[in-house]
């Protein structure tokens, strides 16, 4: 590199434009980098300077721009003098100064002066300069055709471009926005004066260590190599340099190098358009790299971020062009097979934006609630490649069995069958499985016999166990402990509910604290001469069992006080709240209607509701008690 320099902003824009390149990330500072940032300006005291951090930038040949087509807007600032440069590192921090510049330009009149130069001097010289009073090139900005570029000139300098709705919003261009209306909040309540001296300190105050990196130096390993400040790089952001940075080294002509670079800019505009697609709900960069990975490459869990070690270090590698492991076909393979399956994933976690019937968009649900365990690589695979929506409704069903039967009934660890399932996920994607034998291998894992051996990992001797040490622990809250339950008891509403209007949404359900959600018909504060003829017989230990059993519990529509909690069942089938809404059992959900049916609720109760809702459980998730040498009661009370 050349000689560092300790350079304020004013110093900087001098005579120069800066363009952030295709392989650098978008912006990407959020509200906690931003205070930070306020804060620093905040405190700086009058007439000191503050050090900013670190801004590299590649000057770029004026005989090289010339030949490049994004560069033809601004070559009349070149031919007045100007010098371009790429920014490398402290394109997150330049770019935050110029949102706040333009957002304090934009309190003050076209004829007003500010910090002893006119508005219009501080546009030239930051933001943009006209020619003709038509046309408009920008002194800072992303290199053309990056999503970011069009709205960062569009919304964010708000500048008229007949580009402007022709790229999709990401969550780039999110954090772009939000950075300008954090600004612009800052400042509303803020005197002339108090702008005026924000804008002296951006401009003149704050300091960057200035490098400008020399021709011996590639560009794109700086790039990686550099301490990146304020916010890591992503794994994903990194792929897309190391992409970029390889289609300079195949042995291919220029233009085919050039189209491949094309296709990986397209490529990440449409991850990042798709993973931020939602604002509600944005998907993480490496979760989607990470199980695209899984679907395909091998998988390996030989180390933590394995993942990013092979893409970055064993795959995606300079060593593996030079030598021909790598050709072209290989790279535009994966990028082709990552913009199709990120809009897959974003429809995984996004369902209800969907084209699939809502028979699937109710599985997904479903697995949404149960957890997702290892399948998510395989469901975007399944996504990706099939049509047929019966096959993908059995396919979710077997998902969704395995992992409500295996975790939540057998109590087993987590990541079981993990490794597993992610191979399968791959084989299925590069079509040595088809889907009906990837169904029958999911219910194999879960529950399949051959040869009069068993192979499954689900086992209710497990559950029994585990129901049983959750009564006999401290607390001793039985099923009222159980991991599962309220997915079960969100699953027998539904089957309550039947085609009929929902009462109760899972949202709301799962919201809610379990003591507002879930109720014990037969009290913990029995102290109603109801219960105390009902139950007051029973040991102490009886009464825990019934108390937390699970035909006790009950799922509600709506929180109740406490205290209405420990009225007596007659009471609490019609109870009303001061301000005359019925809120009793009657009036809820479908199972509260069920158990408001009941003319007495006793031990007797308790037992018959418990063994109908395993006899549901049963139907529903497709296994016998008695297949397993167990009855139902000894699940209810085991040890009883």
């Amino acid at each position: 590199m050349s000689d560092t320099k300790l350079l304020s902003l004013s110093e900087i824009f001098n005579n120069k434009i800066f363009r952030i390149p295709d392989f650098q990330r978008g912006y990407s500072w959020e509200e906690r980098q931003l205070e930070d940032f306020w804060e620093d300006i905040q405190n700086l005291s009058p007439n000191k300077i503050h050090y900013i951090g670190l801004l590299t930038v590649e000057p770029i040949k004026k005989d090289e721009i010339i030949n490049v087509e994004k560069w033809k807007d601004d070559l009349w600032l070149l031919k007045k003098g100007m010098s371009a440069y790429y920014v490398i590192d402290g394109q997150q921090r330049l770019t935050t100064l110029i949102i706040l510049l333009h957002e304090i330009l934009r309190t003050f009149k076209d004829d007003e002066g500010i910090n002893f130069g006119q508005k219009s001097e501080w546009i030239d010289r930051f933001l943009y300069r006209s020619y003709n009073q038509i046309y408009k090139s920008f002194v800072f900005g992303y290199e053309k055709d990056n999503p970011s570029d069009e709205y960062f000139k569009t919304k964010i300098l708000e500048q008229d471009s007949s580009a402007a709705d022709k790229y999709p919003e990401t969550l780039y261009t999110a954090n772009l926005m939000f950075a300008k209306e954090y600004f612009a909040k800052k400042l509303k309540d803020l005197s002339k004066e108090c702008k005026e001296e924000i804008f002296d300190k951006a401009v003149n105050r704050l300091k960057f260590n200035y490098y400008e990196i020399d021709d011996s130096l590639d560009v794109y390993v700086t790039f990686e190599t550099m301490n990146n400040r304020g916010k890591d790089l992503s794994h994903l952001e990194l792929l897309k340099n190391r992409l970029i940075y390889l289609s300079t080294l195949l042995h291919e002509d220029d233009e085919t190098k050039e189209r491949l670079r094309k296709d990986i800019n397209e490529t990440w505009k449409t991850i990042y358009e798709y993973l931020g697609k939602n604002k509600e709900n944005p998907l993480d960069d490496d979760v989607f790299l990470f199980n695209h990975w899984v679907m395909y490459f091998t998988y390996d869990r030989s180390q933590s971020d394995v993942y990013a070690e092979f893409l970055l270090k064993k795959k995606f590698t300079s060593k593996n062009v030079l030598c021909g492991n790598i050709s072209i076909e290989d790279i535009k393979a994966y990028i082709d097979s990552l913009s199709k399956c990120v809009k897959q994933w974003f429809y995984i976690f996004n369902i209800q934006y969907s084209n699939f019937s809502d028979k699937i968009k109710g599985h997904i649900h479903k697995l949404e609630r149960v957890g997702w365990g290892a399948f998510p690589p395989m469901i975007m695979a399944v996504f990706t490649k099939e049509r047929n929506e019966e096959l993908i409704w059995d396919f979710l069903d077997a998902c969704e069995r395995f992992n409500f039967l295996v975790f939540a009934v057998s109590h087993r660890s987590s990541n079981t069958q993990n490794s597993n399932l992610y191979r399968k996920a791959r084989e299925y994607y590069i079509g040595n499985l088809d889907l009906e034998t990837l169904i029958h291998d999911i219910d194999f894992l879960t529950d399949g016999e051959e040869n009069g051996n068993y192979y499954g990992w689900f086992d209710l001797e497990r559950f029994r166990n585990h129901i049983n040490e959750l009564f006999s622990k401290n607390d001793r809250e039985g099923f009222y402990s159980w991991s599962g339950l309220r997915y079960f008891l969100y699953e027998y509403e539904l089957y309550l509910q039947d085609n009929a209007n929902t009462k109760v949404t899972w949202e709301d359900f799962n919201k809610r604290k379990k003591e507002e959600t879930i109720e014990h018909i037969y009290p913990q504060s029995a102290t109603d001469i109801y219960w105390k003829k009902r139950f007051g017989n029973l040991k102490p230990t009886e009464k825990r069992l019934y108390l937390n059993s699970l035909g006790n519990l009950l799922l509600l529509s709506r929180s109740k006080n406490s205290k209405l909690q420990n009225y007596d069942f007659d009471k609490k089938k019609c109870l009303q709240s001061k301000d005359g809404k019925d809120i009793g059992y009657y009036n809820g959900s479908y199972s509260e209607i069920e158990v408001s049916k009941r003319a007495e609720w006793t031990t007797k109760e308790i037992i018959g509701r418990g063994l109908s809702m395993l006899q549901f459980m049963e139907e529903r998730w497709n296994f016998k008690f008695k297949d397993w040498g167990l009855e139902k009661e000894e699940i209810l009370f085991p040890t009883k």
